[in-house]
């Protein structure tokens, strides 16, 4: 009886480790990251470059391939790999709509959002003339964001694609600016990579019902984590970050960077379900 016991209490452990999903760009793979031992398992060789990375809520990845213009569809418990949308040249990030029926697509360059509708998979065109497009995230009130033209939140009607609100982060210099992006609860913001004048780190964006203030964000370095790209959040407390070169933790209520994980091409990662 104790045998057992001690080996339902070990797997238990193992099966609640937490774990990341990354979509690893020079490897052309899908891989899966142990937070707690740092082992990273390749998951799915794509063949090429991918960017984002998302779960649905059965748990299947969603990742974008921007030189092949697609994006897909990954199961890892049937292993099985499909494609769900194509001629989306330079597709970036991704974000699943609320109640889970859409997902929009940012184009890098010329940067847009589309739309891609799970029941038909047809895509619909929401915005264009952003320049570039990057991060995009919804808040808990069904307000829409984008990161534009490098150096830009906008705030965007989720209908209509009318854009209702612009924040610069800095001046416009080349490809400085913000990056991957995502909606926090622990802090009910907007929390977006960069890397701009001021550095490498996160810039938090505050929300409210209406959307952001027009000047109100404030900037985090990251010792050590350069390159910042993806990010997600636990609502805990904690950012996942894919910074190429490492997959990093940073911890909002302490300002620190708690884990900086040697990954050699983290683009974007996503929360494996039930690990956190």
């Amino acid at each position: 009886m104790t045998v057992i016991l001690m080996l339902v209490v070990s797997c238990s452990v193992r099966s609640f480790g937490q774990q990341l999903y990354i979509s690893n760009e020079p490897q052309k793979s899908l891989q899966l990251m142990d937070l707690g031992t740092s082992k990273i398992t390749t998951l799915y060789n794509i063949g090429a470059d991918p960017d984002d990375l998302t779960t649905n809520a059965a748990g299947q990845l969603i990742y974008s391939v921007p030189s092949l213009g697609t994006v897909n569809l990954y199961d890892p418990t049937t292993k099985q790999n499909r494609m769900l949308a194509s001629g989306l040249k330079y597709a970036r990030d991704l974000v699943i709509e609320p109640g889970g029926q859409s997902m929009l697509i940012a184009i890098y360059s010329p940067g847009k959002i589309m739309r891609y509708n799970f029941a038909t998979g047809a895509t619909s065109l929401l915005v264009s003339k952003l320049v570039t497009c990057d991060g995009i995230a919804y808040d808990p009130f069904g307000n829409l964001y984008a990161v534009a033209n490098h150096n830009t939140i906008v705030q965007i009607h989720p209908v209509s694609g009318t854009i209702l609100g612009k924040l610069t982060l800095e001046p416009h210099v080349g490809v400085n600016g913000g990056d991957g992006m995502v909606y926090d609860s622990y802090t009910g913001s907007l929390w977006a990579t960069h890397d701009g004048t001021t550095g490498f780190g996160l810039l938090q964006i505050p929300v409210t019902a209406t959307g952001f203030s027009q000047s109100g964000f404030s900037f985090y370095a990251t010792p050590g984590v350069r390159a910042l790209d993806g990010v997600k959040s636990d609502g805990k407390g904690n950012l996942y970050i894919g910074a190429i070169h490492t997959v990093a933790v940073y911890n909002i209520p302490t300002n620190t960077v708690t884990k900086n994980i040697i990954a050699n091409g983290a683009d974007g990662v996503a929360l494996v379900p039930g690990t956190f």
